[in-house]
């Protein structure tokens, strides 16, 4: 499979602080993983110019949340020596800062076989965990065996290193599985004691692949925290009290006239505040206070931009009623902020709503349902999107971006097709 990093879906602790790292330091990733893997990997980072390493191996894949949470203060990205740790830690939303993991590519898989068949190994039947199935059988071709000699176990994130291990008994019992090809530690262990069992080891160019990806990520999060970020605020009257309430932005905030402010921050803070612009939690404090609240807020690469991006943005809150806060950014529809703090629910499934908090038609949405009706899971990409609806790739995934933030949809892993370049962001949408 393809090295893959993407952003967790999981949000950050509220008592998390990312660092936002500077363009003039080097940058650091917190290596996580086995005590075996981790100095492997760490010494590819350190290797790279601008980048540093910090050693971060645990003992048993439960111990990663703990470990992300211990040092999350100490590093600028993270980077797991495999998908397991990646996931767990994205399912205790334990990841506040960009994260990558290192896939095994078919390469590997192959390594392993020709040893094993150096060895005289059986490998009329295998059993194999994690490993993506169609991958496997392209590389069983390639090694000369049948494509269906392998069953294979797709790991989840509600997977356990119990599961794998259960998984590998059943192969050997029911199919008479005759080795076992795991990317556990733990379960190698394990099964070590039972049955013939290779564990996979990441080859020097799927960690290479991986630093690369997770560096440029972690510049691309640092150039877009740095963006200006200007805010218009409006109040019935005069509000002392203001700043403290929008202190958690981070910036400044400057008084206009008797009933309005102008808050200067940077998009950083404010998209972690709104929750990737999906909610504003300082709004319902203001509302306490105020009977009429209207906030603009725009997104732009110079002051300029972003202040005409503020001023549309305040005159859409207007039109939203008493309280109202609105943010504009380039080449992206104003989002309609919701009051209080974000939604742990699932994505809206009130179509009117969310047409109203994306700046589109009732009928897009309604088009865009009928057409995940078709698609397994709901599972869909932005060049498959495109196809659909015949528009531009990148509007599809502007599209995609903006249901994300409104709690629509959520990134679900990589589409592995073998092209070059970055593998398309799987989304799963839920509209009701």
């Amino acid at each position: 499979m393809k090295t893959t990093v993407r952003p967790s879906a999981a949000r950050p602790d509220q008592g998390s602080r990312r660092v936002v790292p500077r363009a003039d330091r080097t940058l650091l990733f917190g290596v996580v993983g086995p005590a075996d893997l981790v100095p492997r990997v760490a010494a590819v980072v350190d290797a790279t110019p601008a980048l540093q390493a910090v050693r971060l191996p645990y003992r048993q894949e439960q111990e990663t949340a703990r470990i992300l949470r211990e040092h999350a203060d100490e590093v600028d990205a993270w980077l797991f020596t495999g998908v397991v740790p990646h996931a767990i830690a994205d399912a205790e939303h334990a990841v506040g800062a960009p994260a990558g993991h290192v896939s095994y590519s078919g390469l590997t898989l192959l390594a392993a076989l020709f040893r094993l068949g150096r060895e005289g190994r059986d490998l009329t039947r295998i059993s194999i965990d994690t490993l993506d199935p169609l991958e496997v059988r392209e590389t069983l071709a390639e090694a000369g065996l049948a494509e269906d000699a392998a069953r294979t176990m797709v790991y989840a994130p509600e997977v356990r290193s119990r599961d794998v291990v259960a998984f590998h008994r059943q192969a050997r019992q029911d199919e008479g599985a005759t080795v076992a090809v795991t990317c556990l530690r733990s379960a190698y262990d394990v099964l070590r004691k039972e049955m013939p069992v290779v564990r996979l080891a990441p080859s020097p160019r799927d960690i290479r692949d991986a630093v690369d990806e997770l560096a440029l990520q972690t510049r691309n999060v640092h150039h877009s925290d740095a963006q200006v970020a200007l805010g218009f605020v409006e109040l019935d009257e005069a509000d002392p009290a203001l700043e403290r309430d929008l202190g958690e932005l981070g910036g400044a905030v400057v008084r206009i006239d008797a009933e309005r402010y102008l808050l200067v921050t940077t998009r950083g803070p404010l998209e972690r505040v709104t929750d990737d612009f999906r909610a504003a939690p300082f709004l319902g404090r203001l509302a306490e206070r105020h009977d009429h609240v209207h906030v603009g807020l725009g997104i732009g690469r110079s002051a300029g931009e972003a202040a005409a991006h503020a001023s549309r943005a305040l005159a859409r809150a207007r039109a939203q009623g008493d309280v109202a806060a609105v943010l504009a950014a380039p080449h992206d529809a104003d989002i309609i902020l919701a009051v209080g703090e974000p939604a742990e629910a699932a994505g809206p499934t009130d179509l009117g709503r969310l047409a109203q908090r994306l700046g589109m038609s009732r009928t897009t949405l309604q088009s865009l349902r009928q057409f995940l009706e078709g698609v397994e899971e709901g599972r869909v990409t932005a060049t498959e999107l495109a196809l659909a609806f015949e528009i531009q790739e990148r509007s599809a995934r502007r599209l995609l971006k903006r249901l994300e933030r409104a709690g629509a949809a959520v990134p679900v892993g990589t589409l592995n097709e073998g092209q070059m370049g970055r593998p398309p962001v799987v989304y799963h949408v839920e509209l009701g």
